[in-house]
């Protein structure tokens, strides 16, 4: 019962962060109605120097997100739809990502800082106005284990000319590229028109 109340209140938590004093309908990511939706305008509230202006959704899978014994523990998509006109470099999501999970987790001077992130961004390759990235975040998960993890992510940088707007679309995981769970997270796309929202 004691580990069901903590799941439960772990996962209230979690989404508290990104729902806190949001009224957003957003539909930018191509899933089904079994996968949890949250949304939340920039800037973020518990990751304010991440200096954009725009929206953003999360995914997360029907099942296993808070199960560290699910294989898609930890696995989700993320769109970021922010208005940000230039290319987006490998050095710049690793600061970015590394402050928005530093946030997650509030980590601050002298608090917290066993729970720092670290993050290795690679770009590679570029297709027309999307470019493709890989990397790793090492973080700290204190909403089901208390422990550090590492996050596999795949990120797409697309920049729309005529909105003038860059949506990055994150799949993150922990398991290995080879995984499954990847498999999944592949096929996931955005919707059709998305430059238009």
């Amino acid at each position: 019962m004691k580990n069901k109340i903590k799941v439960v209140f772990s996962i209230f938590l979690f989404c508290t962060f990104f729902s806190f004093g949001q009224n957003i309908t957003v539909n930018l990511i191509k899933v089904d109605s079994t996968w949890a939706k949250e949304a939340f305008e920039f800037p973020i509230n518990f990751a304010q120097s991440i200096n954009y202006k725009g929206v953003a959704e999360i995914r997360f899978p029907p099942k296993g997100w808070i199960h560290p014994e699910h294989p898609f523990f930890w696995s989700y998509t993320y769109v970021w739809n922010i208005d940000y006109r230039e290319p987006f470099t490998a050095n710049q999501l690793k600061k970015d990502l590394e402050t928005y999970f530093d946030g997650l987790n509030d980590v601050r001077e002298n608090h917290n800082l066993h729970q720092k992130a670290s993050a290795t961004i690679t770009l590679m390759k570029k297709k027309k106005s999307t470019t493709f990235f890989e990397g790793k975040i090492d973080t700290y998960d204190h909403f089901a284990t208390n422990k550090r993890i590492i996050l596999n992510v795949k990120i797409e940088s697309h920049f729309c000319n005529e909105t003038k707007k860059t949506f990055l679309f994150f799949k993150f995981s922990p398991k290995e590229y080879t995984h499954e769970v990847w498999e999944t997270l592949d096929k996931i796309e955005l919707r059709e028109g998305f430059c238009n929202f």
